[in-house]
């Protein structure tokens, strides 16, 4: 789960919208420019360029799938770094997730690679792309861990083998399962927004006050279940609330889905269902498709993560005139339990193809100011690493309340490759395993199974034999010394983020 969550940890603002087309292995399979070319050719994601200087490759190329951050890179990052330094130019290419990650490979494997560069896409842990020497390190290039958000640097993270690769530019305090709301149409079905929805049976009848009491067309909630990752991230998200700690137990160092939490969380969903207060065309939907139906005012409610508003204002801003607003995320009871997530994986890498690299790590160290920190924050995609600067920052007031919610909702959990060095190489060794987490609340929501408690012991079950079986390959064949103790933090408390210090009482 660990090597799961930091992959989608690297979607955030990017949507998940995919294309139809030329797939993952003909991308693979095709080498040279005219491969880049046609992938680059193919993407959805707008292709912006900081300059149109036709893609010269004396440039330095820059390539992530942060839509929202589009004007604010080019005008507080890219544009003032060319103008202190006339002999550089900057491209940046912004694509949608599965295009960014078939892009990627393929100029991989032409040794045409971006200077910088996201992970989006690409389906595995910036550990695994380090082992495989993708990147190259920056931290004695610009001084990151001198840094405001120097104390957010991990080793198995942002730091291997003592050298710093990355830097995380965003907070960990997050979740994907924020409630944003329609204020015009939660006013008309008689909905006070100030109100927050403290439960999950006061959610439901807020969803059924929405289909009542509203126009024909519309649904109190949207559901995108095309994509199985949004229901992964959301059962998990609900789960937590329900007083799981995720998909590991720290206490024990198990794999937890078959824990209660998590059969009680899509039981939830299927009541939302039954309810028929869920948008019927969510078994089509992707993320980004169901924000356009909740912009179109066809839903009152999205559960989505705190980039939703930064999307809405670039590419359906009258949705944000209209009234727009957040609620924390409902629990089952009124007592309240914590949401956790790991500290913030890297998110920008300097390829080891790169012939710019100091000024790469120049650029990005920018990133870390508070000046720069605030100006992110504006962009309202995922929280910036330092958070305060959101109350000072000019943003909108549903966005403030969505990360103040975060300060409440969400603790920093432990993350294993930060205390064990070697678990990075026994994630990197984990295969995928299917049917997982997203794949069962599918088959449960379009009424391809049933049996919920079976399907997730199953998972259960093979998740942990997956690991052992990852353990004994990297301890037979690499000489690394980790076991599954790896995985207990005995010193976990629930209420308090597991920060640098319990890492070293640990």
């Amino acid at each position: 789960m660990r090597r799961q969550q930091r992959i989608l940890g690297s979607l955030p603002g990017a949507g998940s919208a995919g294309r139809p087309g030329m797939g993952r292995r003909q991308f693979i399979g095709g080498a040279g420019a005219a491969a880049l070319a046609a992938a680059l050719a193919g993407c959805t994601g707008g292709g912006q360029m900081s300059r149109e200087s036709g893609g010269s490759s004396g440039s330095l190329q820059w390539w992530d799938q942060f839509r929202p951050l589009t004007k604010m890179l080019q005008d507080e990052l890219f544009a003032p770094y060319m103008k202190e330094h006339p002999g550089v130019t900057i491209e940046r290419r912004q694509m949608d997730v599965p295009d960014l990650g078939q892009a990627l490979q393929v100029g991989r494997r032409s040794n045409q690679m971006p200077d910088v560069h996201s992970l989006a896409g690409l389906g595995t842990s910036a550990a695994a792309l380090v082992s495989e020497g993708w990147f190259q390190p920056i931290g004695k290039l610009a001084d990151f861990q001198g840094s405001p958000v120097g104390e957010f640097l991990y080793d198995g993270m942002h730091r291997f083998d003592g050298e710093i690769y990355s830097f995380p530019p965003f907070s960990g305090r997050w979740h994907e399962a924020v409630p944003w709301f329609n204020t015009a149409l939660l006013k008309q079905a008689g909905v006070d927004p100030e109100e927050d929805p403290a439960t999950w049976d006061e959610l439901r009848d807020v969803a059924r006050r929405l289909t009542k009491g509203t126009d024909d067309g519309v649904y109190g909630i949207v559901v995108p279940s095309k994509e199985t990752e949004y229901l992964e991230f959301l059962v998990n998200r609900l789960a937590m609330t329900a007083g799981a700690p995720g998909g590991i137990d720290w206490t024990t160092g198990a794999y937890a889905y078959d824990a209660q939490q998590y059969a009680d969380a899509i039981e939830f969903l299927i009541a939302l269902q039954t309810d028929k207060v869920v948008h019927p065309a969510s078994a089509s939907m992707g993320a980004r498709d169901a924000r356009a139906r909740w912009a179109a005012g066809q839903a009152g409610v999205y559960l989505w993560g705190a980039w939703f508003i930064g999307g809405l204002r670039v590419d359906e801003p009258e949705a944000v005139e209209r009234g727009v607003g957040t609620w924390h995320i409902p629990c089952p009871e009124t007592s309240r339990n914590f949401v956790y997530s790991p500290p913030q994986s890297g998110t920008f890498w300097v390829s080891s193809q790169s012939k710019r690299a100091k000024e790469a790590a120049e650029l990005m160290l920018r990133m870390t100011t508070r000046e720069f920190q605030a100006r992110l924050a504006a962009a309202m995609d995922q929280p910036p690493a330092l958070a305060d600067v959101v109350e000072e920052a000019e943003v909108h007031p549903a966005y403030r309340q969505c990360v103040a919610n975060f300060q409440d909702d969400v603790r920093i959990a432990p993350a294993p490759e930060v205390g064990t060095p070697g678990v990075w190489q026994v994630l990197a060794e984990m295969r995928d395993v299917h049917p997982n987490l997203g794949d069962i609340v599918q088959s449960v929501l379009t009424g391809s199974t049933s049996d919920v408690a079976g399907e997730l012991r199953r998972y259960t079950d093979a998740m942990s034999a997956e690991r052992e079986r990852a353990i004994k390959v990297v301890r037979e064949e690499k000489g690394v010394e980790v076991d599954t103790k790896a995985w207990v933090f005995a010193n976990w408390d629930r209420k308090a983020d597991y920060d640098q210090q319990a890492y070293a009482e640990r």
